[in-house]
């Protein structure tokens, strides 16, 4: 989901520490490109995200239209404006970060969908869902459904107290987004740097109408990479160099233009839901 831009007003002194953010987003890693200009091999990018999810619709001929992540044993993360809009019978997942023309690759059927409560489509505060999957799928490749521990090895969810920012991590987002908003999505998995910054410096980047409002579980990231059409429900996720575990810290939600780097995008934080509210009893539910 994309907004039109507002340019806000700053003072002098805002639009200094505006440019030093800008600077630290410069100076990120550039081995790993804007989600939307990704050069990494197939097998590179479902390697590192394993846990990448495709949402598609059957009536649309299994078309992509949100991300996701599987948190293992079938159940996903996702935005809830992603789903709000349909039922669960008409979305199958794609589970893996593999090619989505790949024709033997396995499609679940959703069979459980938990909305957050406190939706506001409007603000877009409390943007997550939870899906889980049937155990079996269609397709003819035998795939099967990674179960909580194995998936722990690769990813774990953040604790209530954490917070969006910690010390030493690289953060990444990851979709199969178009790369205009008009454009077809990506058959490939992309992914990108980012960097999760203060709401005040967020308020004074998009205007206080489309940054979110402050202590409402949502935080704002800017980097080489900005989400498109097709991310939202992605993952924000970052590790601690050089290991490969990944922590879930956010979920793509909204934000300002489409694949334009060094534009803030929105996202819903994990880890407050996890601590407000009871997101973390549906994923034991059987």
């Amino acid at each position: 989901m994309r907004v039109e831009k507002i340019e806000p007003k700053a003072t002098m002194f805002e639009r200094f520490g505006h440019f030093l953010l800008l600077v630290a987003v410069l100076s990120l890693p550039t081995i790993i490109e804007a989600i939307v200009r990704s050069e990494s091999d197939s097998w590179a990018r479902s390697a590192w995200f394993p846990f990448a999810v495709s949402l598609q619709l059957i009536d649309r001929g299994f078309e992509h239209f949100c991300g996701g992540t599987h948190l293992g044993d079938g159940w996903i993360l996702t935005a809830a404006h992603c789903v709000i809009a349909f039922n669960h019978s008409q979305i199958v997942a794609q589970i893996g970060g593999q090619n989505l023309n790949d024709t033997t690759i396995v499609r679940y059927p959703i069979v459980e969908m938990h909305i957050q409560g406190t939706y506001n489509r409007v603000t877009m505060v409390g943007d997550i869902a939870l899906l889980r999957v049937a155990a079996t799928g269609s397709g003819s490749n035998a795939f099967r459904l990674r179960p909580r521990s194995n998936v722990a090895k690769r990813l774990s969810l953040p604790a209530p107290s954490d917070g969006t920012v910690v010390n030493g991590e690289q953060c990444y987002i990851f979709g199969y987004g178009s790369e205009s908003y008009e454009g077809p999505v990506s058959p490939t998995l992309r992914y990108g740097t980012v960097l999760a910054f203060g709401i005040d410096s967020c308020i004074g980047m998009m205007g206080a109408v489309v940054a979110p409002p402050p202590d409402s579980g949502m935080f704002c990231a800017i980097g080489q990479a900005d989400a498109c059409k097709g991310d939202s429900g992605g993952g924000y996720v970052c590790r601690k160099p050089p290991s490969n575990q990944f922590v879930l810290r956010g979920i793509i939600s909204y934000g300002v233009g489409c694949g334009a780097a060094g534009t803030p995008g929105v996202y819903t934080d994990v880890a407050y839901y996890l601590h407000h509210y009871s997101m973390s009893s549906l994923m034991s539910v059987h």
